[in-house]
């Protein structure tokens, strides 16, 4: 017994369909003949006939033919949370290539990764590295929407209406090592950061860009507004703002498949500013801003003071970008 989980369980999670595991969670994939590609891990590829994984970005392009080893190498999770993550749905079996019909898969039960008693990798992360303002960072930490774990990675919790934590967007905080996922039990839920009473929704691909935008944006221009993190492009997890008569505006990332979701999904597009300013995304945006006022300040001839005003024109268009 490994965790409570029987042999059998463990090497049936092991054996479990890798493709369809990440098909079916959200996550950016590109099927090409025999070979998925996951985006977003640096080269991250499944053999869909033999369950092989491999991902180049990994020292030793790193892989072989283990699920679980995979979800832990790639997504960071611990033994325990990779063999739930693999316990439920269709794809925890053996892979199979024969065409059959199965029932829907049961709603699992929400794993939530163990607190740490700190919350130093987070700060150290989200301030640090990515640039986001720590009295931001320290009003979700109040708000209980947002912990490290003991991996030391920052877990953004979804809550629903009634306030009860329903999933969890999860964000590795190693530079060196670049993971994100979300917390096992995980479905169509959304992290979410309201404003007011919110009359329209920013959608975002994960909670850093959203915590970019509300830095960078005029508080005024997203007054009664709910900014939302798929974890992902989930159009599914949309439903429930559509249903709630909420305008959606799409921030999500300045590629062929941000462009693309936006599209199909009929959200209001948000991010020209990301092509104008030849960046990805919103957090790629804020430390691009970040930089130039740090060269900036770091000019000490009074009459060699640098031209800002590229900047100031970049900030206003943010804080117009939804209009």
């Amino acid at each position: 017994m490994y965790y409570g989980f029987t042999d059998e369980q463990l090497q049936a999670a092991r054996g479990a369909n890798l493709a369809e595991y990440f098909q079916t969670h959200g996550y950016d994939c590109e099927l090409r003949r025999n070979e998925l590609h996951v985006k977003g891990f640096g080269g991250f590829y499944i053999k869909t006939d033999t369950n092989e994984w491999y991902c180049f970005s990994k020292s030793g392009k790193n892989g072989g033919r283990n699920a679980v080893n995979c979800l832990m190498e790639m997504l960071g999770m611990d033994l325990k949370t990779a063999v739930s993550e693999l316990s439920g749905g269709s794809y925890f079996r053996t892979i199979s290539y024969e065409r059959y019909s199965e029932p829907p898969p049961k709603k699992r039960e929400l794993v939530l990764p163990d607190r740490a008693d700190n919350m130093k990798n987070v700060f150290a992360y989200l301030c640090g590295t990515r640039k986001i303002d720590s009295n931001i960072v320290y009003g979700l930490v109040c708000d209980s929407l947002l912990y490290q774990d003991k991996r030391g990675n920052a877990v953004f919790l979804h809550k629903n209406e009634d306030g009860k934590i329903v999933g969890a967007e999860i964000q590795g905080t190693n530079t060196y090592k670049r993971f994100k996922g979300v917390a096992a039990g995980t479905s169509d839920s959304l992290f979410a950061v309201k404003i007011g009473t919110p009359d329209r929704a920013y959608v975002f691909e994960s909670a850093i860009d959203l915590l970019s935008f509300k830095m960078l944006a005029n508080p005024n221009k997203i007054q009664n507004s709910v900014l939302v993190s798929m974890a992902g492009l989930k159009p599914n997890s949309l439903n429930s703002l559509s249903e709630n008569g909420l305008q959606l505006y799409a921030c999500v990332d300045n590629d062929e498949a941000g462009i693309k979701f936006t599209s199909d999904n009929g959200l209001i597009p948000c991010n020209r500013i990301l092509h104008e300013n030849g960046v990805k995304d919103f957090n790629e945006l804020l430390q691009l801003i970040t930089h130039n006022r740090e060269m900036a300040a770091k000019s000490t001839a009074p009459q060699n003071q640098p031209d800002t005003r590229n900047e100031v024109k970049t900030v206003a268009k943010v804080n117009h970008t939804h209009r």
